[in-house]
């Protein structure tokens, strides 16, 4: 017999209800990475779930829509970015202003390489993404190193205090979309606007060390 203790208001237990959901959900992301990596946004919620051998309603109790499902894999690709990340942040004790730089760049071709999926997931709720583990993380790293640099004496902003929200905005991807087919800015010219940008706000000089700003 089952210990009551185990058992859920349906009778099962909750701990293979909860490893069940886990593995459906795993296998939801996996599904969607794939067809979201070939396809973009054609996608639709069917195909995903015929993908994962889940049943649709499994699918929509997991994640109500594709901008959630988006989301889901955004993160897991971003857990795979800050690895990556990481490592050069070490340095940012010794030189936090080009750890800043690098970062910037990385974080805005991340955001060209999958603009179809943070464009669906943007779709969603903006306070459900300002809350999503990727973007938290950004955001706190961003913070840190421009902490780091203002204790070093080299950056000098208006509001630190504001400052890394106002970062988030520039990597914004419908302005990233925007630059991209409106504009025609190229990767590398949009990269370096957005560390002009940010320096510029952060109060910090020596933009000749980026290289300048590109115009294509």
């Amino acid at each position: 017999m089952k210990e009551l203790g185990h058992l859920g208001f349906d009778g099962r237990p909750i701990r293979s209800v909860r490893r069940d959901a886990s593995a459906n959900r795993r296998k939801a992301v996996e599904a969607a990475r794939a067809l979201f990596s070939e396809r973009g946004q054609a996608v639709t919620m069917e195909e995903v779930a015929a993908a994962a051998a889940i049943g649709k309603g499994t699918l929509y109790r997991g994640f109500p829509g594709r901008a959630q499902l988006a989301q889901a894999v955004l993160d897991d690709l971003s857990r795979e970015l800050q690895a990556e990340l990481l490592a050069g942040m070490g340095l940012a004790e010794a030189c936090p202003v080009g750890v800043l730089r690098a970062f910037l760049r990385r974080a805005h071709t991340f955001r060209l390489e999958h603009l179809d999926l943070f464009l669906m997931a943007h779709d969603g709720d903006r306070a459900e993404i300002r809350n999503s583990p990727a973007y938290l993380w950004e955001r706190q790293a961003v913070a840190g190193l421009l902490r780091h640099a203002v204790n070093r004496g080299l950056s000098d902003p208006a509001d630190p205090d504001l400052l890394p929200d106002a970062v988030m905005a520039l990597m914004d991807p419908d302005l990233i979309r925007h630059q991209r087919d409106v504009l025609g800015v190229g990767a590398d010219r949009g990269a370096d606007a957005l560390v002009a940008m940010v320096f510029g706000a952060a109060g910090i000089g020596g933009m000749g060390a980026a290289g300048g700003v590109s115009r294509n």
